[in-house]
């Protein structure tokens, strides 16, 4: 937030606050079996409750840095984002795991020999983490353009 209101000097504490992606996040979690269908069926259930998609859905599921999907929505009426995860018990489990490493991937004063040892750790997590029957193929649900 801090840096949003050093590049953009104009906006309140509120405006600020509400462009920040994942302040607001929640972590949706179902059963391996009922996966596809029930992220179809939630993504189907914000849209429809007038919620926005922000960008476009992040399906990770192919991925061997992260397993699940990540998405960001708008609240129409006050603007403010927040972020929805998708994810199996499983893939939640090596998210929480990894998550050390992921933030050490981030930093930029992360050393290349650090970073190539991270990913393996990753990748080894996500290995062993398995994909439900369709999850790769979710797509994102009808999307209306925001201007914000």
């Amino acid at each position: 937030m801090a840096d949003e209101l050093e590049a953009r000097p104009g906006l309140t504490s509120v405006q600020a606050l509400s462009s920040v992606p994942d302040a607001v996040r929640f972590t949706f979690l179902y059963h391996q079996e009922g996966y596809t269908s029930g992220v179809r069926a939630d993504l189907g259930r914000l849209h429809a409750g007038g919620f926005e998609l922000a960008k476009a859905l992040k399906n990770s599921w192919s991925s061997d840095q992260y397993k699940g999907i990540n998405t960001q929505w708008i609240e129409p009426e006050t603007g403010q984002r927040f972020e929805v995860q998708f994810h199996t018990r499983a893939s939640f489990e090596a998210k929480q795991l990894s998550h050390e490493a992921y933030e050490r991937i981030r930093n930029p004063q992360t050393s290349e020999l650090e970073l190539d040892e991270l990913e393996e750790f990753q990748r080894e997590v996500c290995d062993k983490i398995p994909v439900p029957l369709g999850a790769s193929e979710i797509e994102d649900p009808p999307r209306k353009e925001h201007d914000g």
